[in-house]
């Protein structure tokens, strides 16, 4: 059977029986989700969003950049503290 293209506005097609035994549906499109943020604030949702995840990318790098100084020598994650951390922010900013 060929797919029903059909607009948004149209939401079910359904085949009423002459003898009352039912219907068939023949077409039924899928429900809109409703929006849970007022328009004004999407804006501000979308930037807070791209903010966490540059905070959670930059966080990341940060930790992983300490696992690999702390492996490396003895005390390297002190030693490599500011690299680490310079390293990280760039990452973040990039993601921002």
């Amino acid at each position: 059977m060929a797919t029903i293209r059909l607009g948004r506005a149209i939401k079910k097609i359904s085949i009423i029986k002459a003898d009352g035994g039912g219907t068939l549906t023949l077409y039924k499109g899928k429900k809109s989700k409703k929006k849970k943020t007022n328009k004004e604030l999407r804006p501000l949702e979308r930037a807070i969003r791209h903010f966490n995840d540059a905070n959670l990318a930059s966080a990341k790098s940060l930790s992983a950049g300490h696992r690999k100084s702390s492996r490396k020598r003895k005390n390297g994650w002190l030693r490599d503290m500011g690299k680490n951390f310079f390293k990280a922010q760039r990452k973040g900013f990039k993601k921002l």
